[in-house]
């Protein structure tokens, strides 16, 4: 059974995920979900891509590049960052990382109250 933060995090690291791995290389879209799928060790899973995939183009994130025999040996359409791109990855890396390290600090009261009054944010 899904848990309404499971599916509310996929849908808000999806962008995340996706330009991390075209930014190590180009991508078909039919390859994204077998490799988070296996680098998440099963943990996460992306269903349906092309909305994801459709708002990047549309920001001007990735793009299109000449179509490419697959592995498989069908000519994909790949996907490439852009240098708008890369600068957004960076961004939403660092909203991940302070958004993590803040719920972590909070689990594992790792901060103190005395934090919070003093006027530091998560």
């Amino acid at each position: 059974m899904a848990v309404p933060l499971e599916d509310s995090f996929k849908k808000a690291v999806t962008e995340l995920l996706f330009l991390q791995l075209i930014s190590e290389r180009p991508y078909y879209i039919g390859e994204f979900a077998e490799v988070i799928q296996k680098r998440s060790r099963s943990a996460l899973s992306i269903v349906f891509p092309y909305a994801a995939i459709y708002r990047l183009i549309e920001r001007g994130h990735i793009e299109e590049i000449k179509k490419q025999n697959a592995p498989d040996g069908r000519r994909r359409q790949y996907y490439q960052i852009t240098e708008s791109g890369r600068t957004y990855l960076e961004e939403l890396l660092c909203v991940y990382r302070k958004l993590t390290d803040g719920v972590a600090a909070v689990i594992l009261k790792g901060g103190t109250e005395d934090d919070a009054s003093s006027g530091k944010q998560l």
